[in-house]
């Protein structure tokens, strides 16, 4: 989430990590544009909303909020061994 707070635009991880960056930047176009591109976050469109991820956050990939709403999980299978 970017709010403006005391004329700054404040980036704030929608991962749930509690990361937050003020960007110093004067619009928030320009706050996402700084995010993405000098601080390496990852700003999402989902469901007509942005998510703004930090870079801790999106090491496992970006999390899916429908997923986590409807409690569905998927977890790699292991290759097994034909020996």
């Amino acid at each position: 989430m970017i709010t403006l707070i005391n004329g700054n635009w404040i980036a704030e991880c929608d991962g749930g990590c509690g990361t937050w960056l003020n960007t110093g930047q004067r619009s928030i176009q320009q706050a996402a544009n700084y995010l993405s591109r000098a601080e390496d976050w990852d700003n999402v469109e989902h469901g007509g909303k942005w998510r703004h991820y930090c870079p801790r956050c999106t090491e496992g990939g970006i999390p899916d909020p429908d997923i986590d709403r409807v409690g569905i999980g998927f977890t790699r299978r292991g290759i097994p061994d034909d020996e």
